[in-house]
Formats: structure tokens, C-alpha cells, sequence
């Protein structure tokens, strides 16, 4: 019997922060022996702001390899480049007349960076449907995201109701979405007021040094009171680095207190560097495996996944009637 499905996306943007492992990475590595686990990197999506300098082929490969060496299996996980799979492209074509352009630019995020970019950009715009053919081309069971997808998610869900509404038929599965509470949003580390975000400076990169870890923790934001508490509100950076610290450990919060009951910010941060360390030395130490042989494995999947995002694609094609399958014998299927 086959695994459910399970899909989720990341861009290319910049390494992976311990932001990503503590909110989704970890997630995925105790999901792969019970789903089939899907991971896209999006460089589409990080497209939507073009960057001149960033080499997106070679930061897949370097993403890629890093998830593998947080503890993704080979066999378990099937990691993509989406620019790989042009299904991806049709399927957004196909839902774009399922949503209107006014429900597209009341997205939170769409006015974020439109106001910090200074631009409205189509490929801005319209980000929520391509995600949304993303998520519905592989009929996944289960998709975790951030906090700040929300928004998209419930796009999501109405794009597919609308579009199975209209065909009359449950063409597109709407999967589970699940955003989890405890590290789904790990902050910055000198502005605990904004999440961690591999394209700013004051974050932990996973292929940060011990040394480099150490002089980010020591600068990291807390308060006067030198008490170890969680109390988002009040204590937002101490809370930000409470949380951490659990999430590694494997404890609640609770557990985490309890454990650091007595001990100042100082004596706090260097256990929480000593822990931060011990667990990027090891993915490192992986990483540097999976990289000299990223390339081929990449490729296998993608010959997967194209497989299985071309079934969906002539099975739409079929249903709906109004679009040509592939040639057979050089002669065109019969819808």
C-alpha cells in the first residue's frame, strides 16, 4: 500500500537558516518514514524578484544537499528543482481564471514587498497561484508551511473549490495544511520582532562555524532582567532563544526552563552555542557526502516527478475536454 504524500516548497534565495531546520526541517525528517515526502526547491517563486548575481542552478544544488544532510533519506524524499517540471507553469495558467486579481493584491505579503521592492511586478502578483498549482499538481495529502503562508494556503483551498466546483468533478485534492505552533517561526537574532531569514545577517546559517555561532549568540538580543523565562511579549529575544533551545533538546518549553532554572543570559548562551554547534558539525559532516553526489540523484528525481506531474496534467487534459494530449503514433489522443 502506497505512503500518503507529502509536499512543501523552499527558495533558493539563500543557505538554509536554523530558522528552516528548528520550523520545518525537523518536521521532515520524522514525517519521511511515513509519507513520501516531496520537497521543491522554488526558484520560480524566488525569481519573482530577479536577482542578477544569485546562481539559482547552483544554489539548488547546494539546498538540496543540505536537506539530505539534515537527516532526509534518498528513499524516503524526493528533492526538485521547480524549474525542472513545466507542468508546474500550466497548472497556474490553468487555475489563473479561478481568482481575481483584487483577492491577489490584498495578499499581506504581496503588499510587503511590493512596498519594499517599490515594484508590483506580475510575477509578484500572481505568486499565490503558482504556489497553489504547486501544492495541487501532486495531489499531496499533507502540506506544512510557515506562519506567513498562511494566507496562501486558504487561497489555495478556494482556488480548488471553485475549480472543482465549475468541471463538477473533484479534479484537484485539497490537502491537510498544517502550521506548527512550537518553531514555526524562529525571529532574528538582533531584531527578535521579525522572523529568521537566510537573506539577512543576523541569522545562524546551518553551515555556520562553531566560532561564528558563538560570536551570533553573544550578540544576540535579550533584556535587563537576567531571569529565564518564556514570555513572547515581554521577553521577545530570551524567548526566541528559549524556544531554540528546546526545539534541539526535543522539550517543551517548560522542560527547557526547567533545565535552565538558576543560570544567567551568559551562562544560557554558551550552552545554547555549545548545542547550536554540536548539531551543525554533524550536518556538515554530511553535507560534504551528499554534495559530490547531488547532481545525479537530482536528476533522478526530477525524471520522477515529471512522470508523476505529467500524469496529473493529461488526466486534467482528458477530463476537461478542451485541451490536446500527447501524440500516440504520431496521432493526437481523443479527449
Amino acid at each position: 500500500m502506497s505512503k500518503p504524500r507529502f509536499f512543501t516548497g523552499i527558495q533558493p534565495t539563500g543557505l538554509l537558516t536554523l530558522g528552516h531546520y528548528c520550523g520545518v526541517i525537523r518536521h521532515l525528517v520524522s514525517l519521511q518514514d511515513n509519507y513520501e515526502v516531496i520537497i521543491m526547491i522554488a526558484d520560480l517563486h524566488a525569481f519573482t524578484v530577479p536577482n542578477s548575481v544569485l546562481n539559482y542552478h547552483e544554489r539548488c544544488y547546494e539546498m538540496a544537499a543540505l536537506l539530505y544532510a539534515c537527516g532526509l533519506k534518498e528513499e524516503n524524499c524526493k528533492i526538485f528543482c521547480q524549474s525542472q517540471v513545466p507542468e508546474h507553469l500550466f497548472l497556474a495558467h490553468l487555475l489563473s481564471p479561478f481568482v481575481t486579481v483584487g483577492s491577489l493584491s490584498h495578499m499581506i505579503q504581496y503588499k510587503e514587498k511590493k512596498k519594499n521592492e517599490e515594484t508590483g511586478n506580475l510575477a509578484l502578483l500572481s505568486y499565490p497561484v503558482l504556489m497553489a498549482a504547486d501544492i495541487l499538481l501532486y495531489d499531496a495529502d499533507l502540506v506544512i508551511v510557515g506562519q506567513d503562508q498562511r494566507q496562501h494556503l486558504e487561497l489555495t483551498s478556494i482556488i480548488a473549490r471553485k475549480f472543482n466546483n465549475f468541471f463538477g468533478q473533484n479534479l484537484l485534492k485539497i490537502p491537510q495544511f498544517i502550521i506548527p505552533d512550537q518553531g514555526a517561526k524562529i525571529m532574528d537574532l538582533r531584531n527578535p520582532t521579525k522572523k529568521m531569514s537566510k537573506s539577512e545577517t543576523d541569522h545562524i546559517s546551518l553551515l555556520d562555524t562553531p566560532e561564528i555561532i558563538k560570536k551570533k549568540v553573544a550578540r544576540a538580543v535579550t533584556d535587563s532582567e537576567n531571569k529565564i523565562y518564556y514570555h513572547p511579549r515581554k521577553k521577545p529575544g530570551l524567548s526566541n532563544l528559549l524556544t531554540i533551545y528546546a526545539l534541539l533538546n526535543g522539550w517543551e518549553i517548560s522542560e527547557a526552563e526547567k533545565n535552565l532554572t538558576g543560570l544567567g543570559y551568559d551562562q544560557f548562551k554558551s550552552k545554547l552555542t555549545q548545542l547550536v554547534s554540536d548539531k551543525l558539525v554533524a550536518i556538515q559532516k554530511n553535507y560534504d557526502f551528499w554534495r559530490t553526489m547531488i547532481e545525479v540523484l537530482l536528476e533522478k528525481n526530477t525524471n520522477y516527478l515529471r512522470t508523476q506531474a505529467g500524469n496529473k496534467v493529461n488526466l486534467l487534459k482528458k477530463e476537461l475536454k478542451i485541451f490536446s494530449l500527447p501524440r500516440k503514433n504520431g496521432k493526437e489522443q481523443n479527449n
